[in-house]
């Protein structure tokens, strides 16, 4: 299948009918479980043709389809190990795991004294008509935005300032290339991760802010999603977790910030389930 143009469509439709075979059930994209006696005693996670398997036994779970696809020996992520994948570090204790990306950070040799400017502004986000685009700079601005979107699947906080510049991303500016490398120099001094522990008895909880002005008929919505014990109150809960987030621009006509923050909670649902 390698060097086809559908090769990764075929590749996913050849995985999911041996995985099938194998017992494992996709219950959403690219999340498989393994059941007995009608209860999950198995997930997988699939990112192209790596696996990440949650069991008691993980070996034992995967084996028959390890022979099936002729794969190698998993590694055994052990507790207090640590393991590196595309661009993250993954930090295992014994009640959590830790998502990270220090290490691909400070592999990007950039630095803040050798940029024009030190810090982020509202002038360096938002357009300008005096601006000019740098076709020059297409190639870099593409490359760093991929580190961007990257790092943002560990840092929520990331979100609105990605869904800005990625606007940028064909018709860059300096300005807008320094907004961004000042946003991974940012992201590495707070040294931000993602973790995660277990819940007994799980329930979502949405957290959804907004802002609209009514003047310019746009605004900006956002929404953090997290997985947490039905026991615990929103006042005294754990703000580990995070499983889904989103800030970005509301671009449409609308009479309130409230009916801003109700678009924002609509989205924060449907992306919550997804």
């Amino acid at each position: 299948m390698y060097g086809l143009k559908d090769a990764p469509h075929l590749y996913a439709q050849h995985f999911k009918r041996i995985a099938g075979e194998c017992g494992w059930e996709e219950v959403t994209e690219s999340v498989f479980v393994k059941k007995e006696a009608g209860s999950v005693k198995a997930v997988m996670a699939v990112h192209v043709d790596d696996l990440l398997v949650f069991s008691d036994d993980p070996v034992h779970d995967l084996e028959p389809l390890r022979k099936r696809l002729e794969m190698d020996e998993p590694e055994i992520f052990e507790y207090r190990g640590e393991m590196g994948y595309t661009g993250m570090e993954v930090k295992r204790t014994e009640e959590s795991f830790t998502l990270l990306q220090k290490a691909y950070l400070e592999s990007i040799p950039v630095q803040k004294e050798d940029l024009p400017h030190k810090s982020l502004s509202p002038e360096l986000i938002e357009s300008s008509a005096e601006e000019e685009t740098d076709e020059s700079l297409v190639s870099v601005m593409q490359k760093v935005m991929g580190v961007l979107g990257w790092v943002c699947c560990t840092t929520a906080d990331l979100a609105y300032l990605f869904s800005e510049l990625s606007c940028y991303n064909s018709r860059p500016s300096g300005l807008k290339l320094v907004a961004v490398l000042l946003a991974l120099i940012r992201v590495l001094e707070k040294g931000d991760c993602l973790q995660f522990s277990g819940v007994d008895d799980p329930k979502l909880a949405l957290f959804v802010n907004a802002a609209y002005s009514l003047s310019r008929c746009e605004g900006r919505g956002r929404f953090e999603a997290y997985l947490v014990d039905k026991k615990e109150s929103i006042a005294n809960m754990r703000f580990s977790n995070l499983v889904a987030w989103k800030s970005k621009r509301i671009k449409r006509k609308l009479i309130s910030s409230t009916s801003a923050e109700l678009c924002a909670l609509v989205d924060g649902v449907k992306q919550s389930f997804q």
